[in-house]
């Protein structure tokens, strides 16, 4: 469920004392030991800290649900059907808080890829059963051996229908959350307790200790289903076919080639004189753009940074950076290589070496050219349809206008215009101007902005005058863009721009049920993008095989009246697709369903 960021996260809100006890109550309810645990111990709200707050969100895939969190750490999630949901923090800090599951710790990385638990990834715990659990119930997920949970979801089915290492198939959990999803990434990014890395050593270590004991054909039955398995859930972060190579490199060996290959990529891929255009970049991109295709010819298909001492991307290039030869940074939950010092010794007089991109170079032209005699035939079409869709796009554009005396002044002394509208990136340029005329850069730290007069009229709250002295760049411009008054410019297709007062409301889709058992799917906020209701519902009836009504909204001003669209039937996918088709950008479109179920089946 958190695979990926969150489509929708409100503000962070303190909780009252009144609903933090009732959630705690809650908790403790479906949690007994944990009750037991906190009220041995001393502080009344030792489970739910006095500092927890909410915020709802919707995920990705459409689920909404509430997150709390301390000041350091997402604690709980709240789904609807569910009882309160833990995260890996407050599991590691109550490992028996939910019965367990054991897997591979491969497996556990499919996890964090967003797979869910196949049946033929189940693993015996010492209890030597399955715990007794139905269809729908919270589980929490670790590796055999290890007691702290990975991960958490709910039964696909009962246990009792579940019979590991018999050839059975399909899924046993849903997953909801894992360790290193976007949730985890929402606190202080810990990890488990006495956990360095989670590898492919379980695999012996599993097959070793089952099979124990049993007679000979029997061992041999289940190491060959084991061998099946370990092909299946493999980790598959390199496309590197696996060869035959009959000289197999040591751990010291593989850091070392991989240090070369982050050289070689730095100095003859990415080159001093276009770092600065290249940079940033996400550390996945980095690591498969420029690291591996720079692994040299003859031994590049034994180079992994799994097979490396340190086991994962991020503690690579932490490693690298405390050495001097990069700059990283954690933006958003994800690893960003900032900068290269070019005057690294490491990089220094280094000579060219065949490269496994330069090998597939040569097969690559072939199949370019085949590709692009067969491209030339589609080319007339391609133009086509592309100018179509780019002419039948809606345009949005933020804008705002200086809104205060405060804000006035501001804009007047980095010499713009008080009254004229903005683009966000033009703000982005006023506030530049600003720090340049006025010198505003801390000489301590270059990344901070001094909060001068003016700046502090502009942008602080009377209650943070005294408190803050300095601020990034990215957070005044956030604050100026909140001081100024919103509007956007709707361009329709062959149209001049409509300049309107207030930010862009999206296109609402609200699936229900009503009546009991009927289910409509609404439609709002049309009229904003320049569609027409009566046309889109004759359309609608058309596309839905279904009735499509619409009707004026109550306590909208007669001036504007504004209508809302109903259509009989489960039709979001029907009523996205046309809507976009229209020229609406997806990301203006809002979509909720309140028929889904949760928690049976669904994440």
């Amino acid at each position: 469920m958190f695979k990926k960021p969150l489509a929708n996260l409100k503000s962070f809100s303190p909780l009252r004392s009144s609903d933090r006890r009732r959630f705690q109550n809650e908790a403790y309810e479906a949690y007994p030991s944990v009750k037991e645990t906190c009220t041995a111990e001393e502080g009344a709200y030792h489970l739910m800290p006095d500092d927890l707050r909410s915020a709802k969100f919707i995920s990705h895939i459409g689920t909404s649900g509430v997150v709390y969190k301390s000041e350091k750490q997402a604690l709980w999630i709240s789904l609807e059907n569910l009882p309160p949901i833990p995260t890996v923090y407050t599991m590691w800090q109550y490992p028996n808080i939910l019965p367990k599951l054991y897997t591979w710790g491969p497996v556990v990385r499919r996890l964090m890829d967003g797979a869910d638990l196949m049946i033929p990834g189940l693993v015996i715990g010492p209890e030597g059963k399955l715990p007794a659990l139905n269809t729908g119930d919270l589980v929490a997920i670790t590796i055999k051996g290890y007691s702290i949970p990975l991960a958490i979801g709910t039964m696909a089915l009962p246990t009792s229908d579940i019979k590991p290492r018999s050839g059975m198939k399909g899924k046993a959990v849903h997953i909801i959350h894992v360790h290193e999803d976007f949730l985890w990434a929402m606190g202080d990014k810990s990890g488990p307790p006495e956990l360095e890395s989670i590898s492919d050593d379980e695999y012996e270590e599993e097959e070793d200790e089952e099979e124990d004991g049993e007679q000979e054909h029997e061992q041999s039955k289940i190491t060959s289903v084991i061998t099946e398995k370990m092909d299946k859930v493999s980790i598959a972060n390199s496309t590197t076919p696996v060869t035959a190579n009959p000289k197999q490199l040591t751990t010291n060996e593989i850091d070392e080639w991989l240090k070369k290959s982050l050289y070689h990529a730095l100095v003859f891929k990415i080159k001093s004189e276009n770092a600065s255009s290249i940079l940033p970049l996400s550390a996945s991109s980095f690591y498969s753009a420029y690291i591996m295709p720079c692994r040299p010819l003859d031994v590049g298909a034994e180079i992994d940074i799994k097979k490396s001492s340190w086991k994962k991307l991020q503690k690579f290039l932490k490693a690298m950076d405390k050495a001097g030869l990069l700059k990283t940074k954690e933006q958003r939950g994800e690893t960003m290589v900032i900068s290269i010092n070019y005057s690294h010794p490491g990089l220094q007089d280094l000579r060219k070496y065949k490269t496994m991109e330069s090998a597939s170079i040569q097969s690559a032209t072939a199949k370019e050219t085949a590709a692009k005699e067969a491209a030339a035939k589609e080319v007339d079409a391609a133009k086509s349809k592309s100018s179509s869709t780019s002419s039948n796009q809606i345009e949005i554009q933020e804008i705002f206008k200086p809104l205060g005396n405060g804000l006035q002044i501001f804009f007047e002394e980095a010499k713009h215009d008080k009254d004229g509208i903005y683009t966000i990136p033009q703000v982005r340029q006023v506030m530049m101007d600003y720090i340049k005329i006025h010198n505003s850069v801390d000489l301590q730290n270059q990344r901070m902005i001094n909060i001068d007069p003016v700046l502090c009229d502009a942008i602080l709250t009377k209650q943070e005058y005294n408190s803050i002295n300095k601020l990034s760049r990215d957070q005044i411009l956030h604050r100026i863009c909140q001081k100024m008054q919103p509007f956007h410019a709707v361009k329709l297709p062959g149209k001049e721009a409509i300049l309107k007062k207030g930010a862009c409301k999206p296109i609402e889709i609200v699936q229900e049920v009503r009546q009991g058992r009927k289910t409509i799917t609404k439609v709002t906020g049309v009229e904003g993008f320049g569609l027409d209701v009566d046309e889109l519902s004759k359309e609608l009836t058309r596309l839905c095989a279904s009735s499509a009504t619409y009707n004026p909204i109550h306590g909208v001003s007669p001036k504007n009246p504004l209508f809302e669209i109903m259509v009989q039937g489960p039709q979001i996918k029907n009523i996205t697709h046309l809507i976009v088709s229209k020229g609406v950008p997806v990301r203006f479109i809002d979509v909720e369903d309140k028929t889904a179920k949760k928690g049976k089946g669904k994440k």
